[in-house]
């Protein structure tokens, strides 16, 4: 019963901000439009100063054992080739495919993840998963532009283009910033270090609550089969598996927590705005993956969660 509320105070805590969102839009506090004017500042500041806190605060050990970063490097792309080869087999309907493609493969790893990690481990170094998130954020977003190209738009995808969004995108701006200034052991004077601080510990809140806000329920009766595929995969199939593999490979604590993280969070608002962006990409199934895939996460990632602290493995 001591795991259940252990569990219960580590996932509930989360999702009772994405509530709060939601209420806040039905309240008419928050509208569609501050919605995605909040998210773009959450993507663009609040969620970078959050990765570049975690690093430039690092204990440098954090960079001395490359199997976490490996792991996750590999088991993505694993997961995006073999969606590439299955999903086509699935869904013959190319403006749903790709959009398939990224939201399984694709998760909320840094704003979810982050809030999971600061629940389950107060005042931890959260590093690890910061420094994660700077090899996870540009395989997600170049994997994504791949598959929406490809099936969506039907083209070849722009390498250049691709290689230039991801140099381009504030995390990985923020986090190679980050890791020059520990590197040199340069530290900030103690009011601006104060300050990045109080900025980064909004972002999983604000973040959060702007996620409910955006969720709809809105057309799902057309994508009943898409959905099924796609949320089974996101939140049992894929953590089925690699939870699994990474036990085996020695992972625990906040190692395994952020493979659980990789692989059991939800799709992000980002795979809709991806696919709005699209020409030819069913951009409102994947607006229905995020809210379901969000919506059930706190059932599937409770019962995971509640799995591997009663092995003692979290």
């Amino acid at each position: 019963m001591t795991t259940f509320f252990t569990t219960l105070n580590i996932v509930l805590p989360i999702f009772l901000l994405i509530v709060l969102g939601f209420l806040l839009r039905h309240a008419g506090i928050l509208d569609e439009t501050g919605c995605g004017r909040m998210n773009t500042f959450a993507f663009n500041v609040l969620v970078p100063a959050m990765v570049f806190y975690n690093i430039y605060t690092a204990d440098a050990a954090s960079f001395s054992n490359p199997r976490l970063l490996l792991f996750c490097m590999v088991s993505v792309t694993a997961v995006f080739l073999l969606l590439m080869v299955l999903v086509p087999r699935l869904e013959k309907d190319p403006a749903r495919v790709g959009v398939m493609i990224q939201g399984v493969f694709r998760s909320s790893f840094v704003v979810l993840g982050m809030g999971l990690a600061t629940s389950m481990y107060p005042g931890q170094d959260m590093s690890i998963i910061a420094i994660a998130s700077t090899v996870v954020a540009p395989l997600f977003n170049a994997y994504a532009v791949i598959c929406l190209e490809v099936h969506s738009r039907g083209k070849r995808p722009d390498l250049r283009k691709i290689l230039l969004d991801v140099v381009k995108n504030p995390l990985i701006v923020v986090s190679v910033l980050a890791v020059i200034l520990l590197a040199a052991g340069i530290r900030f004077p103690a009011v601006i270090d104060t300050t990045i601080r109080n900025v980064s510990s909004t972002a999983t809140t604000i973040s959060l609550i702007i996620l409910g806000g955006g969720l709809t329920f809105r057309g799902i009766g057309s994508y009943r089969r898409e959905l099924a595929i796609a949320v089974a995969a996101k939140l049992v199939l894929l953590p089925v598996i690699f939870i699994p593999i990474a036990v085996w490979m020695g992972f625990s604590r906040m190692e395994l927590l952020c493979v659980l993280i990789l692989f059991a969070s939800p799709s992000p608002v980002t795979a809709s705005v991806m696919a709005r962006n699209t020409p030819g990409a069913d951009w409102q199934l994947a607006g229905q993956i995020v809210v379901f895939s969000t919506t059930l996460s706190v059932v599937s990632l409770f019962c995971i969660i509640y799995t591997l602290l009663s092995l003692g493995l979290l």
